[in-house]
């Protein structure tokens, strides 16, 4: 008698999700609700934690976020700073940004507990799957916020800012049908220039060993700066003869809520390649289908970067294009998947 040549129909990963089954580590409904219970507190634990910790650190966390601000102003010309239109405006961002930073320190404790939860009620290939996700959308997400920071924000802020300088005061001198109307409407009478013309230094920086009276204009923070017996006292100055028409000085509470609602934009932006390969790998939509339709993906990518960003051309842009450019990626990779399960068979034989 002939050997039958037919290979066994289970393989060792077969025995392995065999062995690895649910029912081993089947739990009743009060036991899960149980476990919920103690990983919430766990997670929340981790949480209270981190929020002590971003607290204390609460001050530099905002002074790092309003740092590309104050960049893009100081070289517009403006002050760096920003204006607290309530009493309350500045304490509410420190706590409002410590809280968040907490959460987010924390995120990758509560990421693993929550993992931890699931993965009881998986397979060992599902297990598997499923921490690749979530470690793979970590790094995507704060890779998007990075990317907003280092270079979205400060061509944002410039394009705003510039735009805000564009509109220039008119000629505010007035008519003779004002002049009819308003008290105090003459023309400012031409007044003789002294003899001896003020003549201010302009310096780089402030000098270590100026003496009460002295006064010099520092080219560097743009600022008219006397020095008197109690310190120094110092006036901003504006470029140009007059000042502008709008002054970008934004208040604290908008600019945080501006950033906060970009970064979450670009966080979720960024896990495209993830999107991307579920629903190649779950065989939802295949690859070749989503190859097929590029031109609706990118009408996709432009309707979500216009709804996740303000609403300005520049910043839909600058958040389509990366968008775009991560689809590809994912179709990449997905096609590496599909390349690598269609050869193991051929490798088996």
């Amino acid at each position: 008698m002939s050997e039958d040549p037919t290979p066994p129909v289970e393989t060792i990963e077969d025995i392995a999700e065999g062995e690895d089954s649910v029912e081993a580590t089947r739990m009743s409904f009060a036991d899960h609700l149980d476990e919920l219970r103690r990983c919430l507190i766990r997670a929340l634990l981790g949480v209270a934690v981190a929020t002590a910790v971003t607290l204390t650190f609460g001050r530099e966390i905002l002074e790092i976020l309003f740092h590309p601000l104050w960049i893009v102003q100081q070289a517009n010309g403006l002050q760096p700073n920003l204006q607290a239109l309530a009493p309350t405006d500045a304490f509410s961002a420190y706590l409002k940004i410590a809280l968040l930073s907490g959460l987010i320190l924390a995120m990758p404790w509560v990421l693993h507990q929550l993992w931890g939860f699931i993965a009881a009620g998986l397979y060992r290939r599902e297990r598997k799957f499923v921490r690749g996700i979530v470690g793979s959308s970590s790094i995507l997400f704060f890779a998007g916020v990075l990317f907003l920071y280092y270079l979205v924000l400060p061509i944002v802020l410039q394009f705003f800012i510039t735009f805000n300088r564009a509109f220039a005061a008119s000629d505010l001198r007035p008519s003779a049908f004002d002049r009819l109307l308003l008290t105090g409407g003459d023309e400012p009478r031409t007044m003789t220039p002294p003899h001896d013309a003020l003549r201010l230094p302009v310096l780089q920086e402030d000098p270590s060993d100026a003496q009460p009276g002295e006064a010099w204009v520092n080219a560097v923070t743009r600022r008219l700066v006397l020095k008197t017996p109690s310190g120094l006292w110092s006036t901003a100055l504006e470029p140009g003869p007059t000042s502008p028409a709008m002054q970008s000085q934004f208040a604290i509470d908008y600019y945080l809520s501006f950033v906060l609602m970009l970064a979450l934009a670009f966080g979720i932006a960024f896990e495209t390649p993830i999107v991307v390969c579920f629903l190649a790998w779950s065989g939802l939509v295949p690859t070749r289908t989503m190859v097929r339709g590029r031109r609706y993906a990118i009408l996709g990518v432009v309707v979500i970067a216009s709804v996740l960003t303000p609403p300005d051309v520049l910043s839909q842009l600058l958040l389509a294009t990366p968008m775009y450019v991560l689809f590809e990626l994912g179709l990449i990779l997905a096609r590496m998947k599909e390349r690598n399960k269609s050869a193991q068979p051929t490798a088996a034989a």
